[in-house]
């Protein structure tokens, strides 16, 4: 089972850019986007194991400017 997962993020005003940019260089990222509601990015995570998965969702929560996030985690067969 491949772990697969969505995160979306709040962050601090007027840091979307950079942090985006940030977030697409992390290994596991399969895609980054900026969002206009309450969250201001949306990033899909997927890798071949659940170690690199974690990995993933750690360094984005590390990435800085973050104010709020929501991750949510499945499998794909």
């Amino acid at each position: 089972m491949i772990p697969i997962g969505f995160m979306f993020i709040e962050c601090v005003e007027g840091s979307q850019d950079e942090l985006l940019q940030r977030i697409k260089e992390i290994p596991g990222v399969a895609y980054a986007y900026k969002l206009d509601k309450t969250y201001n990015l949306v990033v899909k995570i997927e890798s071949d194991s659940v170690e690199k998965f974690t990995l993933a969702i750690a360094q984005i929560r590390k990435s800085g400017n973050l104010l709020n996030t929501d991750t949510m985690v499945g499998f794909k067969s």
